[in-house]
C-alpha cells in the first residue's frame, strides 16, 4: 500500500496540509518498504481543477490512499475514480497520520 499525505513540507515530520488540492508537497510512504517519496504539488496554484490534476499526480505515484485535512467533492471524485481512498480529516504530522491510519486498517476484521 501506498499513502500519500498533504503536508507543508517533503518530511515525515511535516505537519498535514488542511487542503488536499493546496498541499505544497505529498509525502507518500510505501508500507511494503517503508520507503518515503516526496511529490510537490505542481498544481497547488491552479485557479480551478487543481483536484484532479492532484488525483493524476498521485495516481502516477501509485497512491492506494491519501491522507489530508478537506478534500472537496470533485476531487474526491477525481480520486475515487483513479482508484484511491481518500481519508478527510486528518492533523498533526505526517508520521503521525500514517501511524494512526496503519493502526485504524490493522484494527479492521479482514473479510
Amino acid at each position: 500500500m501506498r499513502i500519500a499525505v498533504a503536508a507543508d513540507g517533503p518530511r515525515p515530520d511535516s505537519n498535514v496540509e488542511p487542503v488536499f488540492g493546496r498541499a505544497e508537497w505529498f509525502v507518500v510512504t510505501d508500507t511494503e518498504t517503508e520507503g518515503v517519496i516526496a511529490v510537490r504539488n505542481a498544481h497547488r496554484d491552479d485557479r480551478e481543477g487543481a483536484g484532479r490534476s492532484v488525483a493524476q499526480l498521485l495516481s502516477a505515484a501509485r497512491a492506494t490512499v491519501v491522507l489530508c485535512g478537506e478534500c472537496g467533492p470533485k476531487a474526491r471524485l477525481a480520486l475515487a475514480d483513479a482508484g484511491i481512498e481518500v481519508l478527510a480529516a486528518s492533523s498533526g504530522l505526517v508520521s503521525e497520520a500514517v501511524a494512526r491510519y496503519r493502526e485504524l486498517v490493522g484494527s479492521v476484521p479482514q473479510q
